[in-house]
């Protein structure tokens, strides 16, 4: 493991490099390094990977999950929470619509929160700041922002046996 890291480090400042030199280059345009990469199998290719399926972090403090049901083309219903520990939590469902890196996430079951996370293939990261109407999902001294989540499963049987604290499965349909 010890020696892909070297690898995993050029990759990132590759991307960073290549981003920087052209920031408008289309998001299905990849480097030939990131190329190698997918090829070698230390990367997905994020092209070719669906966003269906569970995600977890886990902590000290609890098990933090997000859930997506459905496809690129129809889009995905998705639930998620974030633990902060017994009693505190953020916890919502609603509706994503990926394109590439891009993951347009409208959580509707309370207010309004609609933000554009980021997804690797591996991590969905959502951002460090969403809007007001996301603290509505959230408990006392809770957040979403930040939260960030890994694939543990693919596929929408994998993402319907995801369980959450108000909804026992938060991704029940799809």
């Amino acid at each position: 493991m010890s020696r892909l890291w070297p690898l995993v480090l050029a990759l990132g400042l590759a991307a960073c490099a290549q981003e920087k030199a052209d920031p408008e280059k289309p998001a299905e345009e990849i480097s030939a390094l990131e190329q190698a990469a997918i090829d070698a199998g230390v990367i997905p290719d994020v092209r070719n990977v669906t966003l269906s399926g569970a995600f977890e972090r886990r902590s000290d403090l609890g098990t933090d999950r997000f859930c997506a049901v459905g496809n690129d083309e129809n889009g995905y219903q998705i639930g998620m929470i974030a633990v902060f520990g017994p009693g505190t939590q953020c916890e919502g469902l609603g509706e994503a619509e990926r394109d590439g890196e891009k993951v347009r996430i409208t959580l509707n079951s309370k207010e309004k929160c609609s933000f554009t996370a980021r997804f690797d293939g591996v991590e969905l990261e959502l951002p460090g700041e969403l809007p007001d109407g996301c603290a509505s999902y959230c408990s006392r001294r809770a957040g979403f922002e930040g939260v960030s989540f890994y694939m543990i499963g693919e596929g929408d049987a994998v993402a319907r046996s995801t369980s959450g604290r108000d909804f026992e499965n938060l991704c029940p349909g799809g």
